[in-house]
Order: C-alpha cells, then structure tokens, then sequence
C-alpha cells in the first residue's frame, strides 16, 4: 500500500461533437477526478465553447489536436493516446504536489494515476475512486476495468436524460468483447508519449496489473474472467446508444453490439451524486451561455440602427418648417423608443399563479430524494400554459430526475393530461407517464420572475425575439433565460444549439414521433 495521497485525472478522446459530453463531465467529476482533460481531434468549435464555458468553475481542459486523414484508426487512436498523457503529465505537473490536512497541518505528497477513455465511456467503479486506489500495493503499475457493452434498451432515438439512467440493458458475462479493459494507470510508470506504441495496455506488463478487486490480472484466464469480470467495477461502454451515424456504427457492428439479455441498475449514490453536480454544472453553463447570447445582442441592436436610418431617410419630411402662420421641428425618434413598441423587447408583467403537483394516491411532488419533505411548488402562467417553474419553500438545491434543476429552480415544458387540470411532465424529470393534477395555492412566488417574451412564429418563439427580448432586459438572471429558452420554436432550438451548444440542455426537447407511447 502506498503511503502517498493517491489523485485521479482523466483524458476523454473525442473525434467530433457530442451533445452527451456535459453529462459525460458531470458523472466523472461527481466520482471523484480531480481534473478532465478533453483531447479533441475534430469536434473543435462546439466543444471548445462547452469547455471554455465550464473551466472558469470546473477543472476541465481543452486540448485541440489535429491528425493526418490518411491515419488508420489505429494510427489515430495511439496518437490521440500520445497527446492525452503528455497533456495531463502538464496538468499534473501544475497541480499541488502536496495536500495538507486542515487539522493537524501535515502535508502528504500525492500520487497520480491516469485513465484514458471514449466519449462513449463510463467509468463504473463499485467503491469509492480513492479507496480503490489507496489499497493497491507499490509495484502496481494499473488496474485494469473491463468493458460492459450496453444495446438500445429498445428506444429508437436517444430519450432526454442521462445515458446512464437511461439505458441499463447490457451483454452477459459471457459476451467475448468483455475481455476487453481500460486502465487507471500510475502516471510515473507509463512509458513517455514518444516511446508508446499501445494505446491500449499504455506498455505496462500484465504482472504489475491488478483488478479493481484486488485480484491478479490475468487476461487469458476464462474461469475468473466470468466469475470476476466486473467485481469492483467496471467500464459502461454504450456504443449502440451514442454512435452518431452508420459510418461510425455500421449496422453489421450494430447487430454484433446490440445486447440486451441482463439488466443493471445504475446505483443510487452515483446518480444522485452525479444530478448534484449536474445541477452546479448548469449554472456556471446558463451563466457562460447568457454571456454569449448578450454578446450577439449587439449586432442585432446594430441592425436596428441601420433601419431605424434607413426609415429616416426614405421618410419624405423636412426636419423644420416655417410659414407664415406657424411653424414646426421636426422630433426625430430614437432607436430605443422604435424598440420600445416591439412586445419583446418591452415584455408586460403578467400575474401568476402558484400551484402544486398531486399524484394519483394523493401525495404530493417532491424533489428526489425529498431530503426535507417538503413538496415542491410550481409558479405557472395561463398565457404559457406548457411552462412551469418548480421550487422548494426553502429554496435548496434538489434534483427532479435528470431534469435540469440549477439555482434550486427546475423549468419544465409540461404536456396537458386527458382530463383537465391533469398534466404529464416531461421524460427527464422520472415520472414516467404519470398524470400530475394542479392544485392552486396561495403561497407568494419565491422569486421575482422576468415577463417572458410573446411568441413571434406559429410555433414558438424565434431566435430574433429572444434577442430583442434579452436587449429589453440587461439585467435578466439566468434562471430567467432558462424559463425564456423554453419557448424557442423547434427551428430556433436548434439553430440556438450551433450558436451556443452550452446551452443544449436547456433547450426543448424534439417532439416525439405520433406512434410512440
């Protein structure tokens, strides 16, 4: 056993973008790594915003890195693997060599260990990451995890939500693409980058490997591959449900990978762990995202400008006039009062109303799990019946599902029940189907809400208003903008996803087909 503080950092390898990767962020960090490093060798520009978006709050890092088309994937993959541990060699480097326990002063030096991995990749340890590592003796070199490939679970397109929640149908034990593992590997026993020729074992002998259990690692042997495959933990590798197209899954690899005979439970402790943070995560992304659509406010104030003159000039009137009985000057108006007549730039205060959410049985929505009992209340407008606003008495931070819940706020898009006053919420809150029935309150709003900007297109709100509407409101707080996304029209959604990709999250989700339940 080492007598060093053992720090786990880790480097993602990503070919091109995936709308997965701030969910990605928020399982690993919420296990315990202490630094990601995203190794980006195409995504480029819709990564580069996510992370420079997050990294002011989070320890994240963004490293670019161009390859040869001409690479095989085998030459592309020991390259990106090259560039992931010389980065995190300057990571670490960076970081204190040193922690010192708050109580008694002493200083323990710290260990690095390393694991490399796809986008598609979960690290799934059973016990906590730094009693796993503490207990592993001098000479260890790494651990090895072996893969459990998840299918489809049957779904046709990606539900909202979390990967990991969403998905729980895997391959048997059995299934010989198990055999395969990543390692958390010590840093100081990896051969240097320019020297590394397996992007896979990273060059460590296989006698200096243990298994997460502690055990021998023995790659050949069948008889403990199938009673220890995935004892201590293991690597969730869902290849099926995030493959983006055909070319990157075709569908012969689809039918190899496609297993869905055994279904585990993600555990509790880590998804709640991992919507904690989630939630933290998704105010620094709204605050980032804010900034950047204010940014893109000022063309469009500038546009503005220019008709406001282009008005001016074709409006055939004389500045002054004189004649013998009277005379006049012309008041020329100003851009902002021509702003001040557009019903999103100049929103109305409208009165709401607070609500509750009562089940079927009678009992009311909390947040999950309801640490304070206490239900949640729900601000709701009449002009936007399809929103709603959730928050705790209290005002403490909970989690509903998957749904994005920051600043102890969750905005959801609601969808009306067959019977009147009953509604259904959406998938990634955790309530399935289950129809919610309204119960008016008399409790004053917790919050002072921004009025939210009239639609503009027949269906739902354009980018154009969103703009005018945040030019409107200097001042608006993120929660606002969360509540105000809501209303984008599935067009103006998804240009909002390339103009921004930090704030996909907050985004509605794309309808779902007529013949799905």
């Amino acid at each position: 056993m080492s007598d060093r503080l053992p720090r786990l950092t880790c480097a993602v390898l990503l070919k091109q973008a995936d709308r997965n990767l701030p969910g990605w962020l928020a399982w690993h960090l919420a296990l315990g790594i202490e630094h990601i490093a995203i190794i980006d060798s195409g995504a480029f520009d819709d990564t580069r915003q996510i992370v420079q978006g997050l990294q002011k709050d989070w320890p994240l890092s963004w490293h670019p890195i161009e390859t040869e088309p001409s690479q095989t994937p085998e030459e592309h993959r020991l390259e990106m693997t090259r560039q992931a541990i010389s980065h995190l060699h300057h990571v670490t480097q960076a970081m204190p060599q040193r922690v010192t326990d708050e109580e008694d002063g002493e200083t323990t030096p710290v260990e690095d260990w390393v694991i490399i991995l796809d986008a598609d990749e979960y690290l799934s340890p059973s016990r906590e990451l730094t009693a796993m590592l503490h207990q592993t003796e001098e000479d260890t070199t790494g651990i090895a995890l072996h893969w459990r490939i998840y299918g489809d679970a049957g779904l046709l397109t990606p539900p909202p939500g979390h990967v990991v929640a969403n998905y729980t149908w895997h391959a048997p034990p059995s299934f010989a693409d198990h055999r395969f593992v990543r390692l958390v590997a010590r840093l100081e026993s990896l051969p240097s980058p320019a020297k590394l020729t397996d992007p896979h074992m990273l060059g460590l002998s296989h006698e200096q490997i243990i298994r997460p259990n502690g055990r021998p690692f023995e790659p050949t042997d069948d008889e403990v591959l199938n009673s220890e495959l995935w004892e201590g933990g293991c690597i969730q590798h869902y290849i099926c449900a995030l493959a983006h197209n055909e070319e990157e899954l075709p569908p012969p690899m689809r039918a190899h990978y496609n297993r869905n005979e055994h279904m585990t439970a993600p555990q509790t402790r880590d998804l709640q762990a991992m919507r904690q943070l989630s939630n933290k995560m998704r105010e620094s992304a709204l605050r980032a995202g804010l900034a950047r659509l204010q940014k893109l406010v000022e063309p469009q104030l500038e546009e503005a400008q220019l008709k406001h003159q282009e008005d001016e000039t074709d409006l055939a009137i004389r500045s002054h006039v004189r004649h013998g009985t009277f005379h006049y000057d012309r008041i020329r108006s100003s851009v902002r009062s021509d702003l001040l007549l557009n019903p999103q730039f100049s929103t109305r205060y409208e009165t709401g109303q607070t609500v509750l959410l009562r089940f079927p049985e009678g009992r009311l929505l909390e947040g999950d799990p309801p640490n304070h009992h206490e239900p949640l209340i729900g601000f709701w407008l009449e002009s936007v019946p399809h929103l709603l606003t959730l928050y705790g008495q209290d005002r403490l931070p909970f989690t509903l599902g998957d749904a994005p819940c920051p600043f102890g706020l969750a905005s959801l898009r609601i969808a009306p029940g067959t019977q009147k006053r009953f509604v259904h919420l959406p998938h990634e809150a955790n309530h399935g189907s289950t129809p919610l029935e309204i119960i008016p309150t008399n409790t004053a709003p917790a919050f002072l809400f921004a009025p939210l900007p009239p639609i503009d297109e027949p269906d739902g709100l354009s980018i154009h208003g969103l703009l005018t509407w945040l030019a409107g409101h200097p001042d608006i707080q993120p929660y606002d903008l969360a509540r105000g996304l809501l209303l984008l029209s599935p067009s103006s959604a998804q240009h909002l996803r390339n103009l921004a990709p930090i704030l996909a999250d907050f985004l509605p989700s794309q309808p779902q087909p007529d013949f799905l339940p």
